[in-house]
């Protein structure tokens, strides 16, 4: 529901999809991330650069001092014989006291100074001769050599070599214990490295260890960060990768494709160039299921595009803060798009809202909050009749993401976390239930003539008892199910624990799902942090580009604005979405996950499958 949710499937899709989930943007923001690049080659080549090169940049800054001085220079100064000698001495004396860098340079100021002032050529022609005699250059070793030819005139002597001054040590990176610790204090700091925070852990903490008594730039340590493999991003959501594969995601993952693959036989699916609608074949006995997804999402007044052009140092302010958002819960299907009836079914059934769509304006101030009892009214008063309406005769299958929020349960429902160990007090009234292999009926509350607890709930320690399970000395609840560490051989630590592993309480479903059934439809969740399968992520990254573009920092633009976003993705893109999220399911259910599962959803983006064949071209 996060307002950046509408990165989260960005990527190169499809000519339309790129356009309405702002890749142009993308590249923009990518571009704008390398500004450190050019300036950030590596600290190895500011410490041992190329000789040569030494001299070209002493060499270009005389240049930018004298510049204006040498186009006088064949005014002011009067070339004599005297100091043609002096060079043809230097040239001519011990060359054992002369390096060849320096008896090169001498050589090129004698046939510069020569052909200029014997032969009559211009200073220009002069140094490109020298250059290409002495050099076998051209002319930027002629403008070193005018460079030279300034110096020599006005101080007798050439510009000092930089040839060995640069210090040729081993760059402190490349220092095992500094790359491991540097790497441990990366994994520690996930996401909240910056270069000077980095700086401040070398020099601070790093070095003092390492009896180093030196300091680094900001700039060595963006050049160290780089080689330790991190570089400058934009924050986008995609596939959340840090919970992605975890066990019991993967899970809760394998079942969902399982049931997804069963409803997916009764499903139509749309295919070609235009999605085209193809239904399947439907026995007498079953009836077509159509998947019906839905997701909030937050718009804010405030938020605009993240890249704008503007001349160089006029950037115009942006407004502090987000500003008062607004709450969008939206249906989708492939089928229709939005679930919303037309103008002739609104006429027929006038007594049936038109739409599904809630607006919710979130704030202490405002409407409040967004809970579940908000969803619960939405899907049976609006979400389901709508439905019924649009595809009679036709089973629903909801998908919601898996919150808290949509796992609510109702407040008579089997929830152990809302018992308490001994009788009465404040815990919830639970409905009656059934245990073990003979179906056992059991009532969680006592009846109206107890003696004590009338009509008060039980709690956890009778309902063992009833069920046999209790024993000596078992408490409420251990220390570690109050701090949530997992372990599956623990079964029977606490009250608690041995109720949540009974069938009856791990079967009991949440409240949308139980309201969803009742009236004859389907509920699946979608795993945690697969975002990639619910297609209406993409719709809101369409949304969000729109009104982004058409941003005026203003509340009432945002109620004008976030409608017509809303509308403007067209059928054809929501299905070619969804398509995009069933390559995904395609894809788990061959084991391919990761970056390679990314690749495989962009090289087939016209399919609703990859091919079997997929496993031998991402080797």
């Amino acid at each position: 529901m996060e307002d950046e949710e509408y990165n989260m499937m960005g990527d190169n899709r499809d000519d339309e999809e790129n356009n309405l989930m702002g890749d142009d943007e993308d590249d923009e923001e990518n571009n704008m991330m390398e500004d450190d690049d050019e300036e950030d080659d590596d600290e190895e080549n500011d410490m041992m650069e190329d000789d040569e090169e030494d001299d070209m940049i002493e060499d270009d800054e005389i240049a930018n001092e004298n510049e204006d001085e040498m186009n006088l220079l064949e005014n002011e100064f009067d070339i004599s014989n005297t100091k043609l000698l002096e060079i043809e001495n230097i040239l001519s004396c011990n060359l054992k006291k002369i390096s060849a860098y320096d008896y090169l340079r001498y050589k090129a100021l004698h046939l510069f100074f020569k052909g200029w002032q014997n032969e009559n050529l211009t200073k220009t022609d002069a140094s490109l001769q020298s250059a290409k005699i002495v050099y076998n250059k051209g002319s930027y070793k002629a403008q070193q050599i005018r460079n030279w030819a300034k110096y020599w005139v006005e101080n007798e002597s050439l510009p000092k070599s930089l040839q060995g001054c640069h210090q040729k040590i081993k760059s402190l990176i490349d220092d095992e214990d500094i790359i491991e610790q540097s790497l441990s204090y990366i994994r520690k700091n996930k996401g909240k490295i910056t270069p000077n925070k980095y700086k401040n852990f070398i020099e601070q903490e790093l070095f003092p260890q390492l009896e180093i008594e030196k300091t680094i730039s900001n700039k060595t340590s963006r050049i160290w960060l780089r080689k330790l493999g991190l570089v400058p991003q934009l924050r986008k959501k995609g596939i959340y990768f840090d919970g992605h594969e975890r066990e019991d995601v993967t899970n809760y993952r394998e079942i969902f494709l399982k049931k997804m693959a069963e409803y997916e036989k009764l499903m139509p699916i749309f295919e070609g160039e235009n999605m085209e609608q193809h239904n399947p074949e439907i026995l007498n006995d079953e009836k077509l299921h159509i998947l019906v997804t839905h997701d909030e999402c937050l718009f804010y007044s405030n938020d605009d595009r993240p890249v704008i052009w503007a001349p160089l140092g006029e950037l115009p302010l942006k407004k502090k803060g987000q500003g008062k958002s607004i709450m969008v819960s939206e249906f989708l299907l492939e089928t229709i798009g939005r679930l919303k009836l037309n103008n002739e079914q609104s006429l027929l059934y006038p007594n049936i809202p038109t739409e599904a769509r809630k607006y919710l304006k979130p704030g202490k101030n405002e409407d409040g909050w967004w809970t579940a009892e908000h969803l619960l009214d939405q899907v049976l008063n609006y979400a389901i009749p709508i439905f019924e309406i649009i595809h009679p005769n036709s089973i629903a299958i909801f998908a919601f993401d898996n919150s808290t929020n949509h796992g609510a349960m109702a407040k008579d429902a089997l929830n152990v976390s809302k018992m308490n160990v001994n009788p009465g007090g404040k815990q919830s009234l639970m409905r009656s239930t059934v245990y073990g292999t003979n179906q056992v009926f059991q009532s969680m509350v006592f009846s109206s003539d107890h003696p004590i607890y009338s009509n008060q709930a039980k709690g956890m320690k009778q309902i063992l008892i009833e069920r046999g399970l209790y024993y000596e000395g078992l408490i409420g609840d251990c220390q570690l199910c109050k701090e949530k560490i997992d372990d599956i051989t623990r079964t029977d630590c606490c009250m608690r624990k041995i109720l949540s592993l009974q069938n009856d309480f791990i079967s009991q479903k949440s409240q949308l799902q139980e309201e969803i059934e009742k009236r004859g439809h389907k509920c699946i969740f979608y795993p945690k942090y697969h975002c990639e399968l619910n297609y209406i992520e993409m719709y809101w990254g369409a949304a969000k580009k729109y009104t982004r573009d058409n941003c005026n920092y203003t509340w009432s633009g945002l109620q004008i604005t976030v409608p017509k976003a809303l509308d403007s993705v067209p059928l054809i893109t929501i299905r070619k979405f969804a398509r995009k999220s069933w390559r995904y399911m395609d894809i788990y259910r061959k084991g391919i996950t990761g970056k390679l599962a990314e690749f495989a959803v962009k090289k087939y983006k016209s399919h609703r499958r990859v091919p079997d064949t997929i496993y031998n071209e991402i080797k």
